[in-house]
């Protein structure tokens, strides 16, 4: 009985140190950068990171949902879901990210949608507080 008990407890802990690393492997999950992107003009703009996909937001608005995950390589793919751009939602945009001070940097390494490269490239996006996006 004491066996099966020290194998349920170690199995419970190799779990959740599992569990646990895996949220803490993306560091863009639940945080919002705020900053301006050609929109086609510059305009401020907020990408609000979910666990997988992103909110672009203007104005209070959502005017583009993507889908974003990361390779191998530690690149950040992005794919269109729905919204106003141009952008067709097989043409995968994949980026070279940076955070440092806070700030959020896209640079370009793969895009077929010229208006996202655009949109994103080189740009730096700052940290938002919680609560503050608003």
């Amino acid at each position: 009985m004491k066996t099966i008990t020290n194998s349920l407890i170690a199995g419970l802990f190799l779990s959740s140190l599992f569990c646990f690393s895996q949220e803490t492997t993306n560091p863009l999950a639940n945080t919002q950068w705020k900053g301006v992107a050609s929109i086609p003009t510059p305009a401020e703009v907020i990408f609000r990171f979910n666990t997988d996909d992103l909110d672009l937001l203007y104005q209070g608005n959502v005017i583009e949902k993507m889908k974003y995950s990361f390779t191998d390589q530690g690149t950040l793919k992005l794919v269109k879901i729905e919204g106003n751009s141009p952008c067709d939602s097989r043409d995968e945009g994949l980026y070279k990210y940076q955070i440092a001070n806070d700030t959020l940097t896209f640079i370009i390494m793969n895009d077929n949608c010229g208006e996202r490269q655009a949109a994103f490239d080189g740009n730096g996006y700052k940290k938002v507080v919680a609560g503050m996006a608003e």
